[in-house]
């Protein structure tokens, strides 16, 4: 997503309030007596194989850093947002730590909670790194963090099950409903979904809206002193969710976790599943596909809308990123780090190891076992101009939760378009 200005007194106000939660202690920055240095990392992926990767580069970095050490910590996606607030409030974050792209992480940066790596990045580190993960952490030209991963939002989709059904590919919107209602009518769930966390209906909202809005519209709308929310494509939007909810959904999918959801498509069960690029893994026998769909899977970019005024181009996702505490003792380090961290080596050890796309340039040459349709997402993400970050981070926290409950009530069709508009337009004015 193009660059977009905020408001520093409201970010820093979000902060503030952050400041009275209940303190809690994390490890901190600084000497921890167990080397001369000590670099304190904090990321939200503590499973398998990630961890694994994480492992494999704290101990290549301790290596050639003789006398540093870096205790690492990771917690779960979920609970991640919790703990940063936690550690926020505390004064207490640690040198490094993974912050979403957007408003998100621009509050942290706004309120002196992150440092300034324009000047390190600028040059041959900026030029290692794919343009737009570079530009979805960037605010008013600086840059705030440095992006490590990609990720992408597609369709995936069973294509025995299209075949046995003769289902094409949808290239429109109309022909994603007609799909629908083809396996709705043998008797199958056309896509699975799972919303009891409530992203998973931001997600398809983010891209919904992204057809619908365009997006100068959108960048003025998520800023509270511009915002006006008053352009007909987020009715619209609201409206194609519900209508994907009754003809495409799993019925009472907001008591569904994202977890079932996903164990329906890599099973078979059901014929697609909205996933990110970064989930592809889960397609390998070895994973918990069975042979049949590990065999038998694909993926499309959610089709064009006909008559939508927004960039039918852009790409919901958006790159993963760390942060730098500006208050760390331990700055020059902190950097070195994340220059190691997204070195050539280490950005083709990601994909290698975790089957996710490193935002570093050419980093899959000379992979081996890269899952062929990742890396046709690859080489689609890599000319991607303009991603569509998630709504819960791209705006303003306040906006990010009404954006959150409205994809819950657009799905169980417990509020209209308009009053769900009305309730993203009012937690925004309460903000200027």
């Amino acid at each position: 997503m193009t660059k977009k200005v905020r408001s520093r007194s409201k970010t820093v106000l979000v902060v503030s309030t952050l400041l009275t939660l209940t303190l809690s202690a994390c490890g901190g920055s600084g000497d921890a007596g167990q080397g001369d240095q000590t670099l304190t990392v904090m990321h939200k992926w503590p499973e398998g194989d990630h961890a694994a990767f994480f492992e494999k580069v704290v101990d290549e970095f301790e290596k050639t850093n003789p006398g540093v050490s870096v205790e690492m910590q990771a917690i779960q996606d979920d609970p991640y947002k919790e703990r940063l607030r936690v550690l926020t409030a505390s004064d207490d974050l640690p040198d490094v730590y993974f912050a979403w792209p957007g408003g998100y992480g621009e509050q942290y940066f706004n309120a002196g909670f992150a440092a300034d790596l324009t000047s390190e990045l600028e040059g041959e580190w900026e030029g290692s790194l794919l343009p737009a993960a570079v530009e979805a952490y960037t605010v008013e030209g600086k840059n705030y963090a440095v992006p490590v991963s990609m990720s992408g939002k597609y369709m995936i989709y069973n294509s025995a099950m299209f075949e046995e059904h003769g289902v094409q590919v949808p290239t429109t919107y109309e022909e994603l409903l007609t799909a629908c209602d083809t396996f709705e009518a043998a008797g199958l769930t056309p896509i699975t979904m799972g919303n009891n966390a409530m992203w998973p209906g931001v997600h398809y909202l983010t891209t919904l809206i992204a057809k619908h809005v365009p997006q100068d519209v959108m960048r003025a709308d998520f800023e509270p002193a511009t915002a006006t929310f008053d352009h007909p494509g987020y009715i619209r939007a609201f409206e194609d969710l519900n209508e994907l909810a009754q003809r495409c959904f799993t019925a009472g999918a907001n008591g569904i976790s994202n977890d079932s959801a996903k164990a329906e498509i890599q099973t078979g069960v059901a014929p697609m599943y909205y996933g990110e690029s970064n989930i592809f893994s889960i397609f390998r026998e070895a994973n918990g596909a069975t042979p049949e769909v590990a065999a038998n899977w694909n993926f499309f970019a959610f089709p064009d809308i006909e008559g939508a005024e927004g960039d039918a181009e852009s790409l919901t996702g958006a790159p993963d990123g760390f942060l730098v505490n500006e208050k760390s003792d331990n700055k020059d380090l902190a950097i070195e780090f994340l220059k190691f961290f997204t070195s050539q080596e280490n950005g083709a050890r990601l994909l290698e190891m975790r089957d996710r796309p490193s935002a570093v340039v050419g980093s899959a040459e000379g992979v081996a076992d890269v899952l062929p349709q990742l890396d046709e997402a690859l080489t689609h993400l890599q000319g991607v101009e303009t991603f569509n970050i998630w709504l819960d981070t791209a705006t303003n926290p306040e906006v990010g939760a009404a954006f959150l409950a409205g994809g819950q009530a657009a799905i169980d069709g417990s509020q209209t378009a308009e009053q769900i508009l009305d309730s993203i337009r009012a937690a925004s004015d309460s903000l200027k």
